[in-house]
C-alpha cells in the first residue's frame, strides 16, 4: 500500500477503526522502508516507533546517534497523526514544526509520542517527545496541524 492513497481510507478514521488506519500505515512502502511503525490505541496519543535502530537511522554527528533527518521526518509523522480524529472534516497536513534537539539519540529503539494540547479553529496543536528505549526524552517539539482541507 502506498501512503498517497490516505484519502482512500480516509473512512477509516471517520468511523474510528483506528486499529485498521495503523494498519494501511504499517503495511505502507514508506514506513517498511523507513523501518518505523505507528501505534493508534489512543488517537489523542498516537505514537510512532522504530523498534530497531538499524544503520539506516544512524548517522547523526557522525556517530551511532540517529540522524537529525529521520528525527524530524518521524516528528512529523507524529505531529500529523493528531490530524485523524479530524478527518470528517477532510484532510490534513503539517502547517509548523519547531523541533528541539536536547542530546544525541544514542538508542537501540525509539518511541515518538505525540499528544494534541489544544485546537483553535482549523488548527490542531500538539507535542512530540523522542525518547530511547529507556524512556530518556533526547528531543522534542511542537507542531501544528491543519484540519479541513478539502480536496
Amino acid at each position: 500500500m502506498d501512503l498517497s492513497l490516505l484519502h482512500q481510507v480516509q473512512h477509516l478514521a471517520i468511523e474510528g477503526k483506528w486499529k485498521e488506519l495503523e494498519d494501511f500505515f504499517n503495511q505502507s512502502y514508506q514506513l517498511k522502508i523507513v523501518g518505523a511503525s505507528i501505534e493508534m490505541a489512543d488517537p489523542k496519543r498516537p505514537a510512532v516507533l522504530i523498534r530497531e535502530v538499524t544503520s539506516l537511522h544512524r548517522g547523526g554527528i557522525g556517530s551511532d546517534a540517529v540522524n537529525g533527518g529521520i528525527i524530524s521526518m518521524l516528528i512529523d509523522l507524529a505531529i500529523g497523526l493528531l490530524g485523524f480524529p479530524y478527518f470528517a472534516e477532510g484532510m490534513t497536513a503539517t502547517h509548523h514544526l519547531s523541533i528541539h534537539f536536547a542530546k544525541p539519540l544514542m538508542a537501540e529503539s525509539v518511541r515518538f509520542e505525540a499528544e494534541e494540547t489544544h485546537v483553535i479553529g482549523n488548527r490542531v496543536f500538539g507535542h512530540v517527545k523522542v525518547m530511547n528505549e529507556k524512556g530518556e526524552v533526547c528531543a522534542f517539539a511542537s507542531g501544528v496541524v491543519v484540519k479541513g482541507i478539502k480536496k
